[in-house]
């Protein structure tokens, strides 16, 4: 791996949230990701592989921290500036994720639509996805679509893309597809075994404030130590 590649991927985990005891099981797009899943949120009442969550994201120290917003949890060290993100999230079985850019060696390259490179992750495992509503709702309304389509969201196979990479030139588009890949029946198992989303959120980013508060301390610690003694 070329040093600029080296350090540009830590720049990118820098940037992305942190300070987290849980381990993640979120997809973070890019600019150009294309996710094939299969959903385990059917959609219908009572489903607990489908929720929406509040997270608050604020820098401490030189990290980004995310806080769930959540009656259990301690959120006196967010920022009086600082309005939680709306998000809805929901348990997923990721085929694989097609990325414009090589960033992993074991990514297969292939064909994309009018002959476009893209380069293929076998991901084959149960992820989260979770995003936000968008302007109007835009983002939901699609997943809504697909549903109304299907009359479940787990009747086949669903295409996430991300397009853009800023905060104001971002979109993403869900669309139903006419794959028929399937969960491998050795697989389906784990679905039992899977965490309701509100806990998974709540492991993840309820405890996210005692360790926010020390990068906070430490790093103005470490800018009185740098400050000049005259």
């Amino acid at each position: 791996m070329s040093g600029i590649l080296r350090i540009q991927q830590g720049r990118e985990e820098q940037k992305r949230p942190d300070v987290s005891y849980t381990p993640g099981k979120e997809i973070w797009f890019r600019d150009g990701d294309q996710v094939f899943l299969s959903s385990i949120a059917t959609g219908g009442n009572d489903d607990k592989f489908l929720e929406e969550i509040y997270l608050y994201t604020f820098r401490a120290g030189n990290k980004f921290v995310n806080l769930l917003k959540d009656d259990r949890v301690d959120t006196t060290i967010v920022p009086d500036d600082v309005r939680p993100s709306h998000k809805f999230a929901l348990w997923a079985y990721v085929h694989h994720i097609l990325h414009v850019e090589k960033k992993n060696e074991d990514w297969a390259e292939i064909e994309g639509p009018a002959g476009k490179k893209m380069y293929k992750e076998d991901v084959n495992d149960y992820r989260v996805i979770a995003l936000s509503f968008g302007r109007s709702d835009y983002i939901w309304n699609q997943l809504v679509e697909v549903y109304n389509d299907w009359g479940a969201l787990n009747k086949g196979v669903i295409r996430i893309k991300r397009t853009g990479q800023g905060m104001y030139d971002t979109s993403y588009s869900i669309t139903a597809t006419p794959k028929s890949d399937d969960i491998p029946e050795d697989r389906k198992s784990e679905i039992t075994e899977l965490p309701a989303l509100p806990e998974y959120f709540f492991e993840r980013y309820g405890n996210s404030a005692d360790a926010a508060m020390d990068i906070a301390k430490g790093a103005a610690t470490a800018d009185a130590q740098e400050q000049p003694l005259f």
